[in-house]
């Protein structure tokens, strides 16, 4: 066989067919992903080579598509283990290792060889052996199952819901789906109205093409959808007319949910999202930030709520009540009854305005009048004037959201230290 042919027949099949059914496989993204979490904590090269010899994974990118003569050697003989000391007369690209079969219910897969003296690697090269032939076990059971469907629903339940699976298995079932987790994705949930289907909506997305390859998504219980969208903003500075990356973001994230009410034709479909990752560990994160945003904050049909642009909030909301209380307690209870029931309201109008009362006073349907003196009794309790200082205005919006978390209601000072 010429060594072009063994390359591309390895990329192409390892597999054996057993006699319960399941397929055992020795496939590159499998093996890959096992020796990137395995390199985090050796420093010892591995390299896995399927039956032709070919090496599939390895430590050393440059080696991988490359023919192992030492590794071709053992499975014809059918020995159980190849030692190759650095003394020995080594062929051109041959080094001194410990090579050994993976053999799965009788059947050799492959090989896997540990690279450096074999005095010294012997013990690890069988422990690699060991976990790599567990892998492939585990592996086949899966196989057996799994459909695309189910394997997708399995990748969603392994980022939002179960924190102990192995990021090995994540990340070979995503690689398997073909999923880069080197792609930069938000968590975006999408509330559908009432008697909408998520199945159907999410179907009409797809056949417009709004999604790419690297786009998971998924039809949630409770009838919304979960999508986590790839993101380009990374790169805004390049190729978004600098429009800086919260600028990027949000025109990213809105472009497609015009998109999907285009494909839908549901004008008053919520998004809410989530920040954005590049670690498959904190997708589950992402997602809990945009079901926050769902049940806090109001989403115009086409406008979506970004949990960046609402993170004050959000952080106050994780913190510990008793940190808050500890930080925050006395002084909220000092807030005049007055201003305690409109703070909030009327900072979100100022801010939103750049603190012009004519436009404020529109946004929340008073005369301007009523809003200067709101502002004016503001000023006076906290002897600032929130206009010029930063401060007074950090202070005053973080109480407003510390009462807003108690529901408005604030301790006796003295109960509440």
């Amino acid at each position: 066989m010429q060594e072009g042919d063994r390359n591309s027949k390895s990329l192409e099949r390892n597999t054996l067919g057993s006699a319960s059914g399941e397929q055992l496989r020795l496939d590159a993204e499998t093996a890959g992903a096992f020796l990137r979490k395995l390199g985090e904590r050796l420093d010892y090269n591995i390299n896995i080579m399927d039956r032709d010899g070919v090496i599939i994974a390895s430590r050393d990118p440059s080696r991988v598509g490359t023919y192992h003569a030492a590794a071709r050697h053992l499975l014809e003989s059918g020995s159980r283990e190849e030692r190759i000391s650095p003394g020995d007369h080594l062929p051109e690209g041959t080094k001194p290792g410990v090579n050994l079969p993976l053999e799965v219910r009788g059947d050799v897969l492959g090989v896997v060889g540990v690279t450096g003296d074999p005095q010294v690697v012997g013990d690890l090269a069988q422990a690699v052996k060991t976990s790599i032939e567990s892998m492939i076990e585990l592996e086949a059971m899966r196989e057996a199952v799994l459909s695309r469907r189910s394997r997708k629903t399995s990748l969603m339940a392994y980022l939002l819901y179960e924190e102990a699976v192995p990021e090995s298995a994540v990340l070979a079932l995503a690689g398997k789906l073909g999923y880069d987790p080197a792609v930069e994705r938000a968590a975006l949930l999408l509330r559908l109205p009432s008697g909408k289907g998520a199945e159907e909506a999410l179907s009409k997305v797809k056949a417009l093409r709004v999604h790419d390859s690297q786009d998971i998504a998924s039809a949630l219980p409770d009838g919304s959808l979960l999508v986590f969208r790839r993101l380009c903003s990374e790169k805004a500075g390049d190729s978004a007319g600098d429009l800086g990356i919260l600028s990027g973001y949000r025109r990213e994230i809105r472009t497609y949910i015009q998109a999907c009410i285009k494909a839908t034709g549901i004008r008053d479909l919520a998004c809410f999202a989530g920040s954005p990752q590049r670690d498959f560990s904190r997708y589950r994160g992402s997602y809990r930030q945009a079901l926050w945003l769902a049940s806090r904050v109001s989403a115009p049909g086409g406008e979506p709520v970004l949990i960046l642009d609402h993170l004050d909030e959000y952080l106050l909301a994780q913190t510990p009540r008793i940190v808050l209380d500890d930080a925050l307690a006395l002084i909220s209870a000092r807030v005049p009854a007055e201003l305690r029931r409109t703070l909030a309201a009327t900072l979100e109008a100022l801010e939103a305005s750049g603190f012009n009362i004519k436009e404020a006073a529109a946004r929340l349907g008073i005369h301007r009048n009523t809003l200067s003196a709101r502002l004016e009794r503001l000023s006076s309790f906290l002897g600032c004037d929130l206009r010029g200082d930063a401060g007074a205005l950090s202070l005053s919006r973080t109480v407003a959201h510390y009462l807003e978390l108690r529901g408005g209601i604030v301790q006796d000072a003295q109960r509440a230290r």
